[in-house]
Formats: structure tokens, C-alpha cells, sequence
């Protein structure tokens, strides 16, 4: 097949990750995929690493008449067998451009109050079953879904070697109010009161940077607490943690929680959306209540406690990775989705 996979996002995050991994993915499957994308986008570089030239298209925002008939121009010219969306964006831009060309598949990657339009999907890709859920209670017909998570790269699961000293618990992701980071710094202000040592990393970038380092400042977490910025290699920060943790307040998914489990970090996260679809609690890592600070703390310590159960949990979320979200499987499931689309859509 030939898909047009469509993202407009300039920034770096979770749902630009999935949109690389789509493109790298239908590729080692055999197919052919032609990435357009904004020009700025901080995902670039990533696809030409991969040997996918993206199309670049300016635009400014889903009503751009004029970006919309160059991406018809384009679309026409391409002649996809199927063109793929990944925001919101993306899909109301394409939805006015294709008129027919091929069929449509909008990815549902979070909980949007425009969720309706995804009613003129030829089909709609959502990345958990609570997602779903929601894109059925907002009208679209359960046969039209398809339950595609995102994917990591899996080898073999690392040896890690003893824990540092002292242990080192880290978090990562945009810093923005959702993602809970607040919330783990005062966790983190909470293991010093009763005693434990540890350092600790929050990496990433965004609007609550400035908060957050203040934040910590007043709970005296400066000693402690380091700010590396956004973390491209993955593989030195989990390496350097005893402990992963995702305290999200609100998290569709959490591309960040299957990066763990391939490097074999023991996980703590918060009974968001996505780690609860995820996760086995207890068995393959250890999830509190959304917000609570005192339950994190408590976890937290339950692993720095217990270096048997820590290594119990990764070894498990490795195994959990490997068999459901690995690149290969995924792959394989979104190849089948997409080959439905395309045959219904022929009928």
C-alpha cells in the first residue's frame, strides 16, 4: 500500500513520537509511506534518519483555504491508497482536501471536544479501549473503530546492574499542568521528611518549566532535584534511574511508560487513562491515585524498599512490552486495520 501519513504539529512530544513510529513501522512492513508535515516540525530530522522525505505544507490552522487546496494538489498527485491523521488538525484539513481521493483514517491519540468530526472518518484508530469508549459515546459506530495502541522498539530486555547510589528517581514529559509534575516534586519533598536519600530527574520542556523549577525551589529540592531539558536519548536517561515515574493527572496514553518497560525501569504512575489500560497493577508496576501526592510518596518507597519486588515489576512490563506494543506487533495490527479501510472503502 501507499498511505499518506498526515501530522501538522511543529512541536515534540508524545503524539509526534507516534506519528514517526507509524511511518517507520509501515515501512519495515513493506509499504510505501510519504510523511507531510509541517515545515518546522521538530520531527524532521527523525524522518529523513529513517529515509522518508517529508512534504513539507505551511499552514495556519484547519480553515487555511489555500493550504488546504495545495494538499489536495498534493493528494491528487500522491494518489494514496489511504491518507492517515494524527491530530485533530490534520483531519478537518484532510477531510476538506481529499473530496473523495482516497479513504480517511483519523488516530484519536487523546479526549477532544471536537471528537464529533471524526464521524466522516472512513475509519477511526483510537490507542485505548477508554478511548473507545468515548469516541462511541460521541457517535462513531463501533465497526468503523480499531484498537491500534502505540508502539516501542523492543530488543533484548538490558542488564542494568546494581542500583545507583545513591538511587536516582526520575520523571519526563512535557511540563505542562496535566502531567502532574507538581504532584511528584511534592512526593519527592515527602521521601526527604521521612529520611530516604536519592537524587532526582525531571526532564523536559514547556509552559510550567518556570513553576516548576520555583516549585521545587520552595521544597527544597534544589539539591536534589535536576532539570536536564528535553531528553533525546532515551537510552542514558532510563538507564540511569532505579525508578520511572509517571504522575500524570490526565494521560490518553503515555508513550514514556512503554519506554520504561523496554529498558527495564520499575514503574510507579498515577490511574490515569492510559496507564490504567496499560498496566497490571502489582504485576508489572505499582499505580496510585491520580493527584495524591502521599500515595505516590509511598510507593516510591515501597520500591526503594524492596529491590526484589522493583526488579519483579520490570522484568514482567519488559515481557508485557515485548508481546503487545512492540513495533513488529503493532505493526502488524495497524497493516491489517489500514487493509480493511481500503477494501471496505473499494466496495
Amino acid at each position: 500500500m501507499h498511505i499518506a501519513n498526515i501530522m501538522f504539529s511543529a512541536i515534540a512530544g508524545g503524539i509526534e513520537q507516534a506519528f514517526v513510529d507509524y511511518c517507520e513501522a509501515l515501512h519495515i512492513r513493506g509499504h510505501r509511506v510519504t510523511a507531510i508535515t509541517h515545515p518546522k516540525a521538530a520531527i524532521n530530522p527523525q524522518l529523513k534518519a529513517l529515509g522518508i522525505e517529508p512534504i513539507s505544507l505551511h499552514n495556519i490552522g484547519e480553515w487555511d483555504i489555500f493550504a488546504m487546496r495545495k494538499l489536495r494538489r498534493i493528494l491528487h498527485k500522491l494518489a494514496p491508497d489511504v491518507a492517515v491523521t494524527h491530530t485533530h488538525r490534520s483531519f478537518a484539513l484532510t477531510r476538506r482536501a481529499n473530496n473523495g481521493i482516497c479513504p480517511l483514517v483519523g488516530i484519536t491519540h487523546n479526549y477532544h471536544e471536537r471528537a464529533k468530526r471524526m464521524l466522516t472518518a472512513d475509519a477511526v484508530f483510537t490507542t485505548t479501549h477508554d478511548l473507545i469508549r468515548f469516541m462511541m459515546e460521541n457517535g462513531v459506530a463501533e465497526d468503523h473503530i480499531f484498537h491500534i495502541p502505540n508502539m516501542v522498539r523492543c530488543h533484548a530486555l538490558p542488564s542494568r546492574g546494581p542500583r545507583h547510589e545513591p538511587l536516582v528517581i526520575g520523571a519526563m514529559g512535557r511540563f505542562v499542568k496535566k502531567k502532574g509534575f507538581e504532584v511528584f516534586i511534592d512526593a519527592l519533598a515527602l521521601l526527604r521528611q521521612r529520611g530516604y536519600m536519592f537524587k532526582a530527574i525531571l526532564g523536559g520542556t514547556g509552559a510550567e518549566e518556570k513553576h516548576l523549577k520555583h516549585h521545587a525551589h520552595k521544597s527544597g529540592m534544589d539539591e536534589v532535584l535536576s532539570f536536564p531539558g528535553w531528553i533525546e536519548d532515551k537510552k542514558t536517561f532510563y538507564s540511569s534511574l532505579d525508578i520511572f515515574c509517571l504522575p500524570s493527572l490526565h494521560e490518553p496514553f503515555g508513550i514514556v511508560l512503554l519506554e520504561a518497560f523496554v529498558y527495564g525501569t520499575p514503574v510507579v504512575a498515577t490511574n490515569s487513562e492510559g496507564p490504567r489500560d496499560i498496566i497490571t497493577p502489582n504485576f508489572d508496576a505499582l499505580i496510585v491515585p491520580m493527584g495524591n501526592a502521599t500515595e505516590l510518596a509511598a510507593a516510591i518507597a515501597k520500591l526503594l524498599d524492596n529491590p526484589q519486588l522493583a526488579a519483579d515489576l520490570a522484568a514482567n512490563a519488559f515481557a508485557k512490552a515485548k508481546m503487545n506494543y512492540s513495533m513488529e506487533s503493532v505493526a502488524a495490527q495497524i497493516e491489517k486495520a489500514l487493509q480493511t479501510v481500503v477494501e471496505r472503502w473499494k466496495k
